[in-house]
């Protein structure tokens, strides 16, 4: 018998919530202590709910998104994107930790060029404090 990985068993989960622009679909796949990373943090950020709170506002406010690669191992994915946010194109990687039941424990987030990752830094911060 051939057993899904954990990251496999996450990974339509994942795409489901990216596809709809609902992160809810994670919400039973994404364990309480997940953090997320960035180059626009010094530290990784959580709990869950400030995760969720920063997946949402970005699956909301990213225009043209698509995964043009993706790659998983074990507990591990590496998803390759693209997107834009009003003017500004990007790409990026998202590396996803899951545990061993498949639940996310952190995501880490790069992009390029710098003026993307500093746009959405921006629309995420103000969607934070209520800006949106």
């Amino acid at each position: 018998m051939n057993e899904l990985s954990p990251a496999s068993r996450f990974l339509p989960h994942w795409h489901a919530a990216v596809s709809a622009k609902d992160t809810r679909h994670l919400d039973d796949w994404t364990a309480a202590d997940c953090v997320i990373a960035s180059p626009a943090f010094w530290t990784p950020k959580g709990p869950k709910a400030y995760v969720m709170e920063i997946l949402r506002s970005v699956t909301f406010n990213l225009e043209d998104f698509v995964y043009d690669k993706e790659w998983f191992d074990g507990q591990e994915l590496c998803l390759e994107f693209s997107a834009r946010l009003g003017a500004v194109r990007m790409r990026g990687i998202d590396r996803i930790t899951v545990n061993a039941d498949g639940l996310m424990t952190k995501i880490e987030v790069f992009i390029r060029p710098m003026n993307g990752l500093i746009a959405l830094a921006e629309k995420v911060k103000g969607d934070l404090r209520g800006g949106a």
